[in-house]
């Protein structure tokens, strides 16, 4: 393996941060590469941001879920999940985004990436099953532990599938692209010229998923029933998302710099994609008549704003990036305290919230403000990334942090701390 310049690479359950010692300077993305993996690699701070809002999302869709009361409330809370889909479409562009960037400069087999790559996220996908395959009869209230066999059994289901706990699937997803990454990367770089057909060709795979999903009656038969209740966690429904990561990351300047150059235009498209969305879920529901298949992550009316929104949240990023990188005020430090933390407190947000509810925290917020569905979630949003960020602080130190946080261990004391103590004790021994 051949790495050019010197190199940092922490994956996480939805995507890869990568970082390399280029001192700004923008690296030629656009040249065919010499390797399968590309040619050189670049800093992608603006995935770090963008990573960061799209965690927290999560955590806003599962919230706002977890606290909607009545048929009016459901309405509402819906739409705001609907328009947190995004979170799921924009991970797999982001991780393929960076995941390209960090392996361009590097000659390595298939063999070589996938041993190195799947130990980072099979580690914490086993760790967080296993977890909320005990907490959930734990904590969960009128969910006892069944006999022994039948829990150990449906311990293995979930493994295979992604369901231990409802924000697990995704760890499927992101073994699926490390898999299949040597594919995708020989693909795309002998299409390197042509990325405006293998958009196309990406977004007609997802829309025929869609639509499949959506529109077409279910298969009858056992096996194919089975197949098409997990065919939604394979990367055809996300391919358009993939298309987009990777081609992105190939013509990493010209993006920008068309992103740059027509801000407003990406702001006004965006803004008409989520109108559509948000009128094409209105019409569909009305109060007390909430379809489940409004709802869906697989609507083709919700596709737009997918694109769109995801484009306007990546333009945010790259504006965030150019002040950073101008040295003006830009949070830096935040972001990059916040993508450290991002995948555990994806993990344990779930737990976070089955907790609140074992305690009467939910049913709490009900009695005390039974009139504002919206302060309810602000404030379960509030707690629950807070009670999810201070869990996480406490696995980061903890001896096997990358099992559960896929992140190294941090020491209980900062090392200058530590450099001062020690000169401490060596001044009073002296």
């Amino acid at each position: 393996m051949h790495a050019a310049g010197s190199a940092r690479t922490a994956d996480s359950e939805t995507g890869t941060s990568a970082e390399s010692d280029t001192t700004g300077v923008a690296p030629a993305t656009t040249t065919p590469a010499a390797t399968p993996f590309g040619k050189s690699r670049s800093r992608a701070h603006t995935a770090d941001f963008v990573r960061v809002f799209l965690f927290t999302f999560v955590v806003v869709a599962h919230s706002v879920n977890a606290i909607n009361g009545g048929p009016d409330e459901v309405r509402g809370a819906n739409l705001v999940g609907t328009l947190c889909h995004l979170t799921r479409y924009g991970f797999v562009a982001v991780t393929l985004y960076v995941l390209v960037l960090s392996m361009q400069g590097r000659e390595m087999s298939p063999v070589q990436f996938w041993r190195r790559r799947f130990g980072l996220v099979v580690g914490p996908y086993l760790a967080w099953t296993l977890i909320y395959a005990v907490t959930d009869h734990v904590i969960i209230r009128d969910n006892p532990f069944p006999p022994a066999g039948e829990w150990l059994s449906g311990l293995v289901h979930d493994l295979f599938v992604g369901e231990g706990k409802y924000q697990l699937y995704f760890l499927l997803i992101s073994m699926q692209i490390y898999l299949f990454f040597p594919l995708i990367s020989w693909i795309f770089d002998r299409g390197r010229n042509r990325p405006w057909l293998l958009l196309s060709g990406g977004a007609l795979i997802q829309i025929t998923m869609f639509v499949i999903y959506q529109y077409l009656p279910r298969p009858s038969g056992a096996a194919w029933d089975v197949a098409y209740h997990h065919l939604w966690k394979t990367l055809p429904m996300y391919a358009l998302f993939v298309a987009m990561g990777v081609l992105a990351a190939q013509h990493q300047q010209a993006v920008d710099k068309w992103l740059r150059e027509h801000m407003a235009t990406v702001v006004l498209v965006a803004a008409g994609c989520a109108a559509f969305t948000v009128a094409g879920y209105l019409l569909a529901t009305s109060p007390g008549n909430v379809p489940w298949k409004a709802n869906t992550a697989w609507n083709p009316v919700s596709l737009p704003w997918l694109v769109g929104g995801f484009a306007l949240l990546w333009l945010i990023g790259l504006v965030w990036d150019d002040r950073r990188a101008a040295g003006r005020p830009a949070a830096a430090k935040f972001v990059s305290q916040a993508t450290l933390r991002a995948f555990g407190v994806f993990a344990v947000h779930p737990l976070i919230l089955d907790v609140l509810g074992r305690v009467g925290f939910l049913s709490g917020l009900f009695e005390w403000f039974p009139h504002s569905a919206i302060l309810r979630s602000l404030i379960l949003i509030a707690v629950v990334l807070s009670s999810s960020l201070i869990v996480v602080d406490l696995l980061l130190r903890l001896p096997f942090s990358k099992w559960l946080t896929a992140r190294p261990r941090i020491p209980l004391l900062p090392k200058r701390r530590e450099k001062k103590q020690d000169r401490a004790v060596g001044a009073e021994t002296s």
